[in-house]
């Protein structure tokens, strides 16, 4: 490890390939998992929409449109945020 005016420089040995199978295996795992955590994220925000419809707060077209929102915003864009190379 070295510091430089630019950050910190982390120095790794060449990758085997087995080390290349077993990091691509983590990073899927981890990448999974942030799906899941968007997903329960977005199931959060959907059962408050339903709680303010029913409580009369929106309309139930406002509902439809905040949930179609809610799929482009949350899960779209962020899944593509996830998949996008550094």
């Amino acid at each position: 490890m070295a510091v430089d005016d630019q950050g910190v420089r982390v120095i790794f040995p060449q990758l085997t390939t087995e080390s290349r199978v077993s990091l691509v295996k983590v990073l899927k795992e981890k990448l999974e998992e942030s799906r899941i955590t968007v997903r329960k994220e977005r199931e959060k925000i959907w059962e408050d929409i339903q709680e303010k419809e029913k409580e009369g707060d929106i309309t139930e077209d406002d509902k439809f449109r905040a949930k179609d929102e809610l799929q482009k915003i949350i899960i779209d864009d962020t899944n593509n945020k996830l998949e996008e190379p550094f």
